[in-house]
């Protein structure tokens, strides 16, 4: 789902750590509250998916594919 909506908030330094964090550690209720409101590029969707994968978090995964994918030129 791509979006190009200025009222949601972009992933960016201050909170893409913590999201990777909480995803590594598999902290659905906080991945949740990080990713309310959140869009972000395909690339570091498609990237924290596979910290997903990786660390064998498959309750996250759908969290992510849900992100709204923001279309940057």
């Amino acid at each position: 789902m791509e979006m190009n909506i200025s009222n949601q908030n972009k992933l960016g330094p201050a909170n893409f750590m913590p999201l990777e964090v909480n995803i590594e550690k598999g902290n659905v209720s906080s991945v949740k509250k990080l990713l309310s409101n959140l869009s972000m590029r395909e690339p570091e969707k498609n990237y924290l998916i596979d910290i997903a994968k990786l660390h064998k978090q498959e309750s996250i995964i759908p969290l992510l594919k849900d992100v709204p994918v923001i279309n940057i030129m």
